[in-house]
């Protein structure tokens, strides 16, 4: 006589036997290397997410600030390592600046790139204490032969880049000068070491907030909604626009069936109401891509970035 329960059990271990690795993805914590200081706009935007990333994908994200050379040595301690799914990259069009600058070993191409979850703009901003009041008392002040000291994070990062291309649409030449990290950039703005700053949103929303900083200008084509007192370039007669993104990126050769697993619980976690306020606090957007539409999004911005770095270095 058939042992009906006995026979389901057996049914039972051959089907786990039989069932793929992947669906046990992630069985142990994820390593989550952000490759700029704490309290940067990678940082920030991780930090957000982590309490509903860690939700969805049912295990811990251990998020390590591996900083140095404007994101290069996170980056490269990161595209060496292997592609088993359990250490990823918070990356931004920083990782394109590197390459388009000749500063890294490393190629986009040695990433997968897995999610482009925000954008935010970037800000012009001055401290609250600084003589100029406006964008057009700058300009003046600059064209008059005044050398801008302009601070970003990170030498040949895509701040660097996006204050060069900014200083070319003023009509100015102003002075960059790098720090490691979003943190360290508006420490010396508000100390008055330079005269201003160029940072996305997120980096700079705590010290805008307490009015410690003031934005005379945002990079978007149109104002955004949760910066709406600050004027575009565009408004100001400056032909510039521009944007950064924040994402995941994984070693080259993450297995299908991991993106796969690690797309969907993003796209959960986005959806969570208290990553919509925290992001929205932030002075950043929602603009999620995955797949085909962000490779063909990350090889577009490529171009892009290295046809700015041909022009700074002319």
């Amino acid at each position: 006589m058939i042992d009906v329960a006995r026979l389901r059990r057996l049914l039972l271990l051959a089907l786990l036997g039989c069932a793929s690795p992947a669906l046990a993805y992630p069985d142990r914590n994820l390593d989550i290397i952000v490759p700029f200081s704490a309290g940067g706009g990678n940082d920030v935007f991780i930090r957000a997410l982590q309490p509903a990333l860690e939700r969805e994908l049912g295990t811990h994200l251990v998020v390590r600030n591996l900083a140095g050379g404007g994101g290069a040595v996170g980056l490269t301690h990161v595209a060496r390592l292997p592609a088993d799914g359990y250490t990823l990259a918070v990356v931004s069009d920083g990782l394109l600046t590197q390459v388009a600058m000749g500063n890294v070993d490393f190629v986009p191409e040695d990433f997968d790139f897995v999610a482009k979850i925000l954008e935010e703009p970037y800000l012009l901003a001055v401290s609250r204490d600084s003589p100029y009041p406006d964008l057009a008392t700058m300009i003046e002040d600059a064209r008059g032969g005044k050398r801008i000291k302009i601070g970003v994070s990170g030498v040949g990062s895509s701040a660097y880049l996006t204050a060069g291309a900014i200083g070319d649409a003023l009509g100015i030449d102003p002075i960059l000068i790098p720090f490691d990290g979003g943190t360290e950039t508006v420490s010396a703005v508000m100390g008055g070491h330079i005269d201003a700053v160029v940072l996305g949103g997120a980096e700079l929303r705590s010290a805008l907030s307490s009015q410690r900083v003031r934005a005379l200008a945002t990079s978007y084509p149109e104002r955004s909604a949760s910066l709406p007192e600050v004027a575009t370039f565009i408004e100001q007669g400056i032909d510039y626009q521009t944007s950064v993104f924040r994402g995941l990126a994984a070693p080259k050769g993450l297995e299908d069936s991991h993106r796969a697993r690690l797309v969907e619980a993003l796209q959960r976690a986005t959806e969570d109401a208290g990553f919509h306020t925290t992001i929205g606090h932030l002075g950043t957007d929602l603009a999620p891509l995955y797949g085909e539409e962000l490779d063909e999004f990350v090889l577009t911005l490529a171009e892009r970035m290295n046809q700015q770095a041909e022009q700074l270095t002319q």
